[in-house]
């Protein structure tokens, strides 16, 4: 059984993975979260180092009390205990990463987001080492009732935790490749960006870095039991329901199916609309108008994270160059954080981010994959289309802009499964791979460099999400095309299902009655559309 995940975990720098155990805590915490949540914007929000000194001293008490053989409710108060001290570490683990991305210059912290992200490998470790002690334990069928962690939850914890000390370590390695990468890009952002300067004194050291990380990551799916690294990273992070082969044949449905649209598309003058003027006020204004719009929860998120500041959608000469959402577990809320171009599709961007926001204010703290929590997020994307006040075109760019997510984001993950599959990996051959993958893609429509898969972070930091943006991008579509077709009827899908607790895209799907992305003749009908609305 695929274990489920604490919290949303915080992810290097632009997303959200998972691995570890969910428990209930609303009755718990659920009282002071909703205080804190109303009281405590994120300027009065106070970093401190995570000690792991307290998290392992509240881990040797649970394990201590149940030495004593006690009654389930004073076990569950040591048990409490000790994931307040762990959504303490996850906490000021992710404001560092705010603090960080905000400006990669600022070496204090460069240094706490570095601190913190090396010592996660341990305090995951740690936790998975108590669910293991807990379900070995007298206590475990009443550790499973309803008021605790739930029927079946320790299923998937029945003989010895991953987390050995030789796994942990081959974590640990990973964290330490990820800081040199991080490194590499702050150094990079002294020389202008995608030149030849930037490839040949920066992007020579990332190949290596990503060459090193695949060797690794294989040698990590190895020690925990699985003959490949997607395989691993399927269960581990994702809890995808559905299989890399899978993923596989629909990438390469779309190389057949998509691919010439796309390379027709790019001739267009639609991507022209995407390079008109956009002010952060004018981006802010939109998302806003959608979420007034759009009513209930939605604009309900929309004002806790205005009143309390819960993001940055500010221009800044030294910040990360990407746009993510994180969620702050001891104060129960999430933050945004948009790196703007200036242009008109911050407003798309500021839009996703938004709904990633409403998924985690509505659920507090999404238990879902990934592939799930990116339905939410593309979703707000189409549906501002029709709740906000749009400019001109701005649907029209969107529909170019779903095509290049298809193919592109298809592209950059079928490099990402191949790139696992290789033997012998070097710098050289990694970008002998994706210049054949991105030309059979059509990516060399455009100004194309085969060093340019180290401008991807995904690869680096977040191993094997990529697919998410491809299947979750046909489930948004879909709720597009309902509220096309029915005014409120996409808005009610997405609203009814911002608290699912669904952890996997194919249960996801059929309890929301939307259609499978690898059901036969979907891409047909995707394809129909874009031809409908793009080529005319």
């Amino acid at each position: 059984m695929k274990k489920r995940a604490l919290v949303a975990i915080v992810l290097a720098l632009s997303l959200l993975l998972t691995g570890c155990g969910i428990v209930d805590l609303e009755s718990w915490f659920g009282e002071l979260d909703a205080i804190l949540a109303t009281q405590v914007s994120f300027s009065q929000m106070e970093y401190t180092r995570p000690d792991p000194e307290a998290l392992e001293q509240a881990a040797q008490d649970v394990e201590q009390k149940l030495s004593q053989e006690p009654d389930v409710e004073s076990l569950m108060e040591r048990v409490y205990a000790f994931y307040g001290c762990y959504h303490d570490f996850y906490t000021n683990y992710a404001l560092a990463n705010i603090h960080y991305c905000k400006d990669l210059t600022d070496t204090y912290w460069e240094q706490e987001y570095n601190y913190c992200l090396e010592a996660s490998a341990q305090v995951d470790a740690r936790l998975d080492q108590i669910l293991y002690v807990l379900a070995d334990s007298p206590l475990r069928e009443a550790l499973e009732g309803e008021d605790y962690f739930g029927p079946g939850f320790f299923d998937g914890y029945s003989g010895e935790s991953l987390w050995s000390e030789e796994f942990t370590a081959l974590m640990e390695q990973q964290a330490r490749l990820e800081i040199e990468y991080y490194d590499l890009c702050a150094q990079a952002a002294e020389v202008p960006y995608y030149s030849d300067t930037y490839f040949e004194t920066y992007g020579g050291q990332m190949a290596e870095i990503l060459a090193e990380l695949i060797k690794l990551r294989q040698d990590i799916a190895r020690e925990a039991g699985y003959s490949d690294y997607l395989s691993f990273a399927y269960d581990f992070y994702y809890y995808r329901d559905y299989s890399p082969a899978q993923a596989a044949q629909l990438l390469e449905d779309i190389r057949v199916s998509l691919v010439p649209l796309y390379r027709q598309a790019a001739k267009s003058d639609v991507w022209e609309i995407g390079n008109r003027v956009c002010s952060q006020n004018q981006t802010f204004t939109y998302v806003k108008n959608t979420a007034s719009a759009m009513g209930g929860r939605i604009n309900e998120a929309f004002a806790q994270m205005e009143q309390l500041g819960l993001y940055d959608v500010s221009y800044g000469e030294n910040k990360y160059d990407a746009s993510f959402e994180v969620f702050l577990p001891s104060y129960s809320v999430p933050y945004v954080f948009v790196n703007p171009t200036g242009m008109t599709y911050d407003r798309l961007t500021f839009a996703h981010e938004f709904g990633h926001f409403c998924n985690d204010y509505a659920s507090g703290g999404t238990v879902v994959g990934v592939d799930v929590a990116e339905i939410f997020s593309q979703g707000m994307e189409y549906l501002s289309l029709c709740y906000g006040e749009t400019p001109e075109d701005l649907a029209e760019l969107k529909m170019a802009d779903s095509l290049a997510i298809y193919v592109e984001q298809a592209a950059y993950a079928s490099f990402e499964q191949q790139m696992y599959a290789m033997e012998d990996i070097t710098a050289e051959k990694l970008k002998q791979l994706y210049d054949r993958v991105g030309k059979e893609y059509g990516l060399d429509v455009w100004a194309w460099d085969s060093r340019s898969f180290v401008c991807i972070t995904h690869f680096f930091t977040a191993p094997v999400y990529i697919v998410s943006y491809v299947v979750s991008n046909d489930t948004a579509m879909q709720l597009y095309q309902m509220e096309l077709e029915t005014k409120g009827q996409g808005l009610a899908c997405l609203e009814e299902n911002l608290d699912t607790q669904e952890a996997g895209l194919m249960a996801f799907l059929q309890s929301a009655g939307l259609e499978s992305p690898f059901e036969e003749g979907r891409l047909e009908k995707v394809a129909q559309l874009f031809s409908q609305r793009l080529l005319k």
